[in-house]
């Protein structure tokens, strides 16, 4: 028994060293951005990844994208081939660099000049090592400055990470490495300035959900070489559409046909610029940071978000509807030394009708614009260097449902006020929502029905949340803090009667608080369910009471009753 006691255990230490493994290891990975005296620039990339899975080899690593602009950049590999473990050498043949078309630039052919290299690597075997060492060469003009913005972290661990940034001596240089403890050595020889950070045994970035440098968690790189922020954003202001534009005059004219008040206005040019135009997901440093004008954007039929949100604050103001294009920042770095690449998303702010609206063209409610004026950081484009103040939307959802049971069926009258972080603007507006709906009770023996309490759409309960793991390593930074309280009202018929108990049930912990109460009187039954979340940030130390109130607040017991037929 012994004897099978140790080879049972000396395969279980041999299975946990395997699946504890990674699936491949960067030996080297080195990042070299250069911005030369004459505005030019080159980005060099040089890597020695070592495949230890054939997921690795098959599926995550057998192919390298590049994406440039050929008509301002210049793409130079410098090496490219696959060390076996024996030593061999296989040079990356010349059919395996397949030129094609960036997937963000289909169906735009404004940027269909853009080409992606896909690298196909070869000769792999596990423990094979891939080798690849290029750069993109920008003339001088097309990037405005040095400008980056780079997560950290890898798909797999990196041992030896080299970041180097080098410079004219006389430029200005903001740099910001957040959530990793690396300090960089500065260097200044023969007018250059050289910044360098080395990383070592660096791990692979989490795999789990929302992990993000807002957060605290993921390591961001930032560094721009730009004067000020205010100076990054007027690069984009000089690009958009001014005041009295007779193109958008005569386009927002057209649109708002027939429409009285302002607030009708801004619904019809919103629905306009999202129904009508379709998003290009290129970003800002994918065109060179270039923004077409509205007289090529609208005829296009398509336009990319900052193209979008340029037409949409142009059509607004040309209706006298005041707007102004905003930046919004997730990075923990000085806004003051943001460049352009460090942006997340752009919006609009306007006022209508004396109420203020965060728009953005992507077919979003408020809240994914608005939750940024307390979660990151803003800065006006249409005006740069201003400050900007925005009015917080609410996150509250307030549900009362009437509902008459019959042995068959029950008949449900729902009345809620809803914040306006959960309201689409192309439903104009609407907070106050009534309606009626019937749904059917499960019989069971045809003695006892099963009613499923109706929740809404845009309730915590029916966030991923409740699908997370029981432990998390890193911080959890919700959108909100939920308030939510639903209030149920049953009508019995007089051959029914409450199966299920009466109870009263509360959780209240560091993160929040959960009450879930059953009473009858007489034919009525009420239910109430509330929740209010007391943090947004959770810790992992927090996460094990953020767990159990996801857990009480999903439990499906909670949102289900039994009854009794007489």
């Amino acid at each position: 028994m012994k004897k099978i006691y140790i080879i049972s255990l000396l395969l279980s230490v041999v299975c946990l060293s395997v699946y504890a493994a990674s699936e491949a290891e960067y030996g080297k990975l080195a990042k070299t951005y250069t911005l030369n005296a004459d505005g030019s620039q080159e980005f060099r990339y040089n890597m020695e990844l070592t495949l230890f899975t054939h997921t690795a080899m098959n599926r995550t690593y057998g192919e390298s994208f590049i994406i440039y602009n050929p008509k301002f950049q210049e793409l130079k590999i410098h090496t490219s081939y696959t060390r076996q473990k024996d030593g061999t050498i296989i040079q990356t043949p010349e059919n395996a660099f397949v030129e094609v078309l960036p997937r963000q630039a289909a169906n735009a052919p404004a940027f269909n000049h853009l080409k992606e290299m896909v690298v196909v690597h070869t000769g792999f075997e596990l423990g094979a090592t891939i080798y690849l060492d290029y750069s993109i060469i920008s003339k001088p003009g097309y990037l405005p400055e040095l400008d980056i913005r780079d997560a950290i972290a890898q798909t797999s661990p990196v041992k030896d990470y080299t970041i180097t940034v080098q410079v004219p001596e006389n430029k200005p240089l903001f740099y910001a490495l957040s959530n990793l403890n690396v300090k960089p050595s500065v260097n200044n020889t023969n007018g250059i300035k050289q910044i360098r950070w080395k990383i070592r045994n660096l791990p692979a970035a989490s795999r789990a959900p929302q992990v993000t440098a807002l957060a605290g968690d993921a390591a961001l790189l930032t560094v721009s070489s730009y004067a000020s922020n205010t100076e990054a954003l007027k690069v984009l202001n000089k690009q958009l559409t001014p005041s009295g534009n007779m193109p958008a005059l005569s386009l927002a004219e057209t649109v708002t046909e027939g429409k009285i008040s302002d607030t009708e206005k801004l619904y019809a040019i919103l629905n306009h610029v999202i129904d009508n135009l379709g998003n290009s997901p290129l970003s800002l440093a994918e065109t060179g940071y270039k923004i077409r004008s509205i007289d090529n954007v609208n005829p296009s039929a398509y336009g990319t978000e900052a193209e979008k949100v340029n037409l949409l604050a142009s059509l607004l103001n040309a209706m006298n509807i005041k707007a102004e294009v905003i930046a919004a920042y997730l990075n923990k770095a000085d806004i003051n030394t943001c460049g352009l690449n460090a942006i997340d998303e752009l919006f609009v702010a306007a006022k209508a009708d004396g109420k203020q609206y965060l728009l953005t063209p992507k077919k979003k409610s408020m809240s994914d614009a608005g939750w940024y004026t307390h979660t990151g950081q803003l800065a006006s484009i249409s005006n740069p260097g201003q400050a900007v103040a925005i009015e917080i939307p609410s996150a509250n959802l307030d549900y009362i449902y009437s509902i008459t049971l019959s042995p068959e069926k029950a008949e449900i009258q729902s009345n809620a006020t809803i914040g306006n972080a959960f309201v689409p603007y192309n439903e104009k507006g609407k907070k106050d929502i009534t309606g009626k709906t019937e749904q059917p009770l499960e019989l069971f023996n045809n003695k006892i029905a099963l009613l499923s309490l109706p929740e809404p759409p845009n309730s915590l309960s029916n966030a991923s949340y409740k699908n997370y793991n029981t432990k998390r390593e890193e911080n959890l930074l919700l959108p909100y803090k939920a308030k939510e309280n639903f209030t149920y009202t049953i009508q019995l018929p007089a051959d029914m009667e409450l199966n299920s108990p009466e109870t009263v049930k509360t959780v209240d912990n560091t993160v929040g608080k959960t009450v879930y109460s059953v009473r009858q009187d007489g034919n009525l039954v009420e239910v109430k369910r509330t929740l209010e979340m007391k943090k947004q940030l959770i810790s992992p130390a927090d996460y094990p009471a953020f767990r159990q109130l996801i857990t009480e607040w999903t439990d499906i017991n909670k949102c289900q009753l039994l009854f009794k037929l007489n």
